[in-house]
């Protein structure tokens, strides 16, 4: 007969062990936190209908037990807790998605995808910064156009927890489309041309911030397509090669796993046309294409999404190719002008939609900071 104080031992051993199945049955754990570790919940087992399913229903319960007991995700969280190194220092805003998609939190992109972040009066005036650009700009002739590629929270929307879905929510996309359009400012909407693209290939990188090669050549057809420049195209059978092996991406490093993963993307084949000449030695130089062809100047002023891909698209096309970052709407209007161009885009990613408190660009009429 076992001691009192090994029976009371016992006792708590074996309450300890049914306290998650308990737990369990009156509060078991949101199925969003099982999606936030990159996977679907596993579906409750049904009735084996034959012997194959007979032989896969133990595997079936022990996968729904493992995703349904209590405390599930408050016991993971304590282990990671007692076995992370203390100094080890990982970016807490990426969202793990459903199948592993990885989403930046950072500048509220999910909150503002999901349209729970609405900043109304900053939208504004982000539109009243873009029309005032194109008032400038109208002054010598030139043409102006804003551009937004979306956030990849807003066009994989199926891949994120239930509380970051837009569900029918206006975002700040939408209320930026309408107040340039009441503003008469020429905008190309990136949307549904990413939406469309993503049902059938993969147009953002899966554990990266940005659009993959398919997709940035999307959005720059859709946008030279609505400024009435078709013959701009470029066409993804002949510019994109086979697909290699990437390891990491932006996404993957601030999560602390860029040496965990990896995923197949296409490959560009395109030459750029002509002379490429950093301005800056920054992380993210402005440069100018110099074709030494006859044709238009075209500014650029974007950030990441668009430095790499639009002037290397544009550069069989154009005389002048210039790509200026945006600073998040600090960048120096002089500067624009300084080029002389004939078209003017400006193409902050969704999240860069709005401007910091106080900011505005450079020797730019209007609002200063």
């Amino acid at each position: 007969m076992l001691s009192r104080h090994r029976r009371y031992f016992a006792a708590l051993t074996l309450g300890l062990l049914a306290a998650p199945l308990v737990w369990g049955l009156f509060a078991p754990d949101s199925p969003d936190l099982i999606y936030k570790e990159g996977r679907r919940l596993a579906p409750a087992p049904g009735r084996p209908a034959d012997l194959a399913a007979l032989r896969a229903f133990p595997a079936q319960v022990d996968a729904y037990l493992r995703d349904h007991f209590g405390l599930r995700h408050a016991m993971i969280k304590l282990h990671k807790d007692l076995t992370h190194p203390v100094l080890f220092k990982v970016d807490k805003s990426v969202l793990v998605g459903r199948d592993g998609r990885l989403f930046f939190e950072g500048n509220e992109a999910v909150r503002q995808s999901a349209g729970i972040v609405f900043r109304d009066a900053r939208v504004a005036e982000a539109a009243d910064m873009a029309a005032q650009m194109r008032d400038e700009l109208a002054k010598r002739g030139a043409k102006f156009l804003v551009t937004v590629p979306p956030n990849v929270s807003t066009i994989y929307q199926d891949d994120l927890p239930d509380w970051a879905q837009r569900k029918g929510r206006k975002t700040e996309y939408d209320l930026f489309v309408q107040d340039l359009a009441a503003r008469g400012v020429k905008t190309v909407d990136l949307r549904p041309a990413m939406t469309a693209l993503s049902e059938h290939g993969q147009a953002y990188l899966f554990h990266d911030t940005h659009w993959t090669p398919r997709g940035a050549i999307e959005g720059f057809n859709t946008v030279v397509e609505a400024d009435g420049h078709p013959d701009w195209r470029i066409d993804p059978a002949t510019a994109i090669g086979p697909p290699a092996p990437q390891k990491g991406g932006d996404a993957a490093r601030m999560l602390g796993v860029e040496d965990q993963v990896s995923e197949m993307v296409d490959t560009l084949t395109l030459q750029k046309i002509g002379d490429d000449h950093a301005l800056t030695d920054d992380f993210m130089p402005d440069h100018v294409v110099t074709t030494g062809k006859a044709g238009p100047t075209i500014v650029v002023v974007g950030d990441s999404f668009t430095t790499t891909y639009f002037p290397l698209f544009l550069s069989p096309h154009v005389g002048k190719a210039i790509w200026l970052r945006a600073h998040g709407c600090a960048f120096d209007w002089k500067e624009v002008e300084s080029f002389h161009p004939d078209e003017v885009w400006y193409a902050p990613t969704e999240r860069f939609l709005v401007c910091e408190p106080g900011r505005w660009p450079a020797n730019l009429p209007g609002k200063q900071s």
